[in-house]
């Protein structure tokens, strides 16, 4: 089976190589890796040409969801990979993966990830995926660590480049009318902590409303709605006013109240 591994990027030479490296070093044969890079300004495209088994364009784009998306319908791969270009593979990751859907009918599988912080590293078993938990928390969410089949990608519709920081989620929704994801205890990728990432604490309120917006295609409740205010506002003024003003303001722990 060939595996698609699909690397949207945007101005991060300094990390890319390593993520193509991680990709490359792998044991597996028959593998494909897509960067789709939206223009980058910096050397990004210099690295692109060092490694002449990369298919790559470099072109404007409509945001990562959009470049995804041109991924994917590039891909050649029976089995899809998605790692932004700031996060790398573990080693040899991509022969566990193979042989689990040569023997499983399973349409996706979702791993652990070990988050890297200027040079700490600590791990994180995923929380198992279902609709239920995703309204609970959608910050559950992985990733890194995630591989489906590309006929369920597209059964589900792909990626909608409406969405341009949680695009991951609306995904996982819709694939979950499909099946659920097998939980595989095994570590498959590094998710790089550094304070340029889209995941970072200035997007808290946008991510929010995309969320909340995802929840109504969903068809959630008010319940589910209001703890995802509670705890986005208050992560937004954690980071603003510091865990201190913080408290004093969300006293509560919302997850025990509700």
């Amino acid at each position: 089976m060939r595996i698609t591994i699909l690397t949207p990027s945007y101005n991060q030479a300094q990390f890319i190589e390593e993520n193509i490296l991680s990709v490359q070093d792998q044991s597996y044969p028959d593998i494909e890796h897509i960067v789709i890079d939206g223009g980058s300004t910096d050397n990004t495209v210099d690295i692109l040409r060092k490694y002449p088994l990369i298919r790559w364009i470099s072109e404007k784009d409509e945001g990562q969801a959009d470049a995804l998306q041109k991924g994917l319908e590039m891909a050649t791969g029976d089995i899809v990979g998605w790692i932004n270009s700031d996060d790398y593979l573990d080693a040899d990751v991509l022969q566990f993966v193979a042989d689990f859907f040569e023997t499983s009918g399973a349409d996706w599988l979702i791993g652990n990830i070990s988050i890297y912080d200027d040079g700490n590293v600590s791990g994180i078993k995923s929380a198992k995926i279902t609709r239920k938990a995703l309204l609970s928390d959608p910050d559950i969410l992985r990733q890194q660590s995630t591989f489906f089949r590309k006929q369920a990608l597209f059964e589900a519709g792909g990626f909608d480049k409406k969405y341009h920081l949680t695009m991951d989620l609306d995904l996982w929704f819709r694939l979950l009318k499909i099946s659920e994801p097998v939980m595989i205890d095994k570590n498959m990728a590094y998710f790089r902590r550094h304070k340029n990432q889209k995941t970072s604490g200035k997007h808290v309120i946008a991510q929010m409303k995309e969320m909340l917006d995802i929840f109504q295609k969903n068809d959630a409740c008010c319940r589910y709605k209001a703890k995802l205010v509670y705890r986005k506002c208050k992560l937004f003024l954690c980071i603003r006013l510091g865990t201190i003003k913080s408290a004093i303001l969300f006293p509560i722990n919302f997850s025990e109240k509700f």
